[in-house]
């Protein structure tokens, strides 16, 4: 069957010291004033002064904003703070340093620049219609895929859960992946971001939006992964594992934004949301209950999925298949000391199901892309599972 495809990508510059081009893009877009939005930890690493170096060198006028609140889950009001601070200062290209919190904040404050009102009021598909300041996205872990993609993910302070804001105009001008940037990760970051990054590819693959380009890109991304991750775990100096890493979550990314992301991550907003999980464990403790539930369709591209594992799938059934392809996907998580079901976690009240179920399925963006259509009580199947998921 003939599919039409519209592929979309910032301009990114990838590879060992490409950092040292931030300049260029800068002055690519006409920047005569930089405001750089990061953490304190990229801060203290050093990475901050490898980005500054060119910038200082070409004399560009610039400034500094240190998140100093946590922000390994975004608030709304963190973003307009910034947006703010861009709109004030006169600042004509924000560059975000970090991991996808700091760079969804980062794409967020400048798209409220041109986009009045407030954060909550663009949660949703294409609510943010005009392109903020031009944007450049750095990041510092291998996961998120963030810099090069159009979604934003902010916790909504009103309702305890967390929301994306998702639209053409979130998109960044450039993404500039250096792998050396990630080498200062700490290790649950490390598994944590590349787990993500491994199921921005995977997850895309079996859902309804894929095609034959981000098929490619995702099989082969969750082989860099899943053949890299262990390594820069366990070796966060292995250069060459952190390049892998970086590549493969640079590719998944590129899944992300043109096939999108369906089952998982939707029901992984509400638990986010609640129980304040880091995003990656979020989604490991439901991934096989969640992809059990869709394979009866899925059978097939889950199997494919475990080859790019390096599973063997001769000779089994689809069925057989599958459990391999779960097992498989269960081991790894736990080879980089992931958990694998809500329980590990300390998330034990049953009678929370019903809830995370509603709102779970209040998530329509997402879940219009499923492989299956689902109830209110399948979903709730799914998280019932969860809780002692392949231990």
């Amino acid at each position: 069957m003939w599919k039409n495809i519209a592929f979309v990508t910032p301009d990114i510059a990838f590879g060992i010291d490409s950092v040292n081009s931030v300049a260029e893009k800068v002055k690519s877009l006409n920047g005569k004033r930089v405001l750089v939005v990061t953490g304190p930890s990229v801060k203290s690493a050093g990475i901050l002064d490898k980005v500054l170096a060119p910038i200082k060198s070409e004399k560009i006028d610039y400034d500094v904003n240190v998140l100093q609140r946590s922000t390994t889950e975004p608030t709304t009001d963190l973003a307009e703070a910034v947006a703010k601070i861009v709109s004030d200062g006169g600042f004509d290209v924000v560059i975000g340093v970090g991991g996808g919190s700091i760079l969804d904040v980062a794409k967020m404050s400048s798209a409220l620049t041109t986009n009045p009102g407030k954060t909550r009021e663009y949660f949703g598909r294409n609510k943010v219609k005009h392109k903020g300041r031009p944007t450049i996205m750095i990041p510092t872990t291998a996961g998120t895929g963030s810099e090069i993609t159009k979604h934003a993910i902010f916790l909504d302070q009103e309702n305890n859960v967390k929301k994306a804001v998702a639209s053409d105009a979130l998109l960044p001008n450039v993404a500039i992946v250096d792998p050396m940037l990630t080498v200062s990760s700490p290790r649950n970051v490390t598994s944590a971001s590349g787990f993500d990054a491994w199921l921005h590819a995977a997850e895309p693959f079996v859902s309804k939006r894929t095609n034959p380009i981000t098929d490619a890109l995702a099989l082969e991304a969750v082989r860099i992964i899943t053949k890299s991750l262990g390594v820069a775990w366990s070796d966060p100096n292995d250069i060459d594992a952190r390049y892998q890493m970086s590549l493969g979550s640079l590719m998944a990314g590129m899944v992300l934004n043109n096939a999108g992301t369906s089952l998982v991550h939707a029901l992984a907003y509400p638990i986010g949301g609640e129980y304040h999980v880091v995003h990656g464990v979020s989604l490991s403790v439901l991934l096989t209950s969640c992809f059990n539930a869709i394979s009866a369709s899925k059978g097939r591209r889950l199997m494919l999925l475990a080859e790019a594992m390096g599973e063997n799938m001769e000779g089994l059934s689809v069925r057989e298949g599958v459990e391999v392809a779960l097992d498989a996907m269960a081991a790894f998580m736990k080879s980089v000391e992931m958990p694998i079901s809500l329980t590990e976690v300390g998330i034990t009240d049953r009678t929370a199901v019903g809830r995370w179920a509603e709102a779970g399925w209040q998530e329509r963006r997402l879940l219009g892309r499923c492989a299956r259509d689902l109830t209110v009580e399948d979903i709730a199947k799914i998280y019932t599972e969860a809780f002692d998921a392949r231990i």
